[in-house]
């Protein structure tokens, strides 16, 4: 009986990685995976049910490293304005880095012929956003925003902070977005975001 270890569940990850990079989702194989982590394809297949799986917890596996610990830092933030401020710098950020733009386009490639962007969604970004739906509704119970659906929020400032040159970025337009480019974008996203949602008993 093959026992499972958190050892090589990162190795096929990393493998996972950088054929995916290389080529795509299409033309990535899952026997080419589990040659490159070094194992057999039963091994591969005991750590991952299919490619949508395995590139999903890829996705997942770069998120934690970096956002899950920022939404937890939103969670203890006590200022809104400030709190949004440090938070869309860093997830702006790692949206706009190399590699996320690469995985983003494969979903946006695949979401209509397959179910990989609702796989993605459901397990990754959903519960990071709905960990700060529910920080903005302390904010409200603070007196700090408007009652509002705070989902709708959430999905909202998503939308202001990926607005303007990140999109531009996702299409090819920009080569980069430069650390000027992101504080300017999230300053103004934040910017709209108060004068919608915040109120004015809110700290500047």
């Amino acid at each position: 009986m093959r026992v499972k270890t958190e050892e090589k569940r990162k190795c096929i990850l990393e493998a996972a990685k950088a054929v995916f990079l290389e080529r795509g989702f299409l033309g990535a194989s899952m026997a080419e995976v589990s040659a490159r982590a070094g194992g057999s394809k039963q091994t591969l297949y005991s750590y991952f049910a299919s490619k949508d799986d395995l590139f999903v917890a890829t996705m997942l596996e770069k998120g934690a490293q970096i956002i899950d610990p920022v939404f937890s830092t939103f969670e203890s933030e006590d200022d809104l304005r400030p709190a949004l401020s440090r938070f869309g710098r860093v997830f702006l950020a790692f949206v706009s880095s190399e590699e996320v733009l690469a995985f983003r386009r494969m979903i946006i490639a695949e979401g209509a012929r397959s179910n990989l962007g609702k796989l993605f969604f459901e397990n990754g970004p959903r519960r990071g956003w709905t960990r700060m739906t529910a920080r903005f509704e302390w904010f409200m119970e603070q007196g700090q925003m408007r009652r509002v659906d705070p989902w709708q929020a959430a999905m909202h400032f998503q939308a202001l902070c990926e607005s303007g040159p990140f999109y531009r970025l996702l299409e090819g337009v920009l080569p980069e977005l430069t650390p000027e480019m992101v504080d300017a974008a999230v300053d103004a996203a934040v910017d709209v975001f108060m004068r919608a949602y915040g109120l004015e008993t809110a700290a500047t």
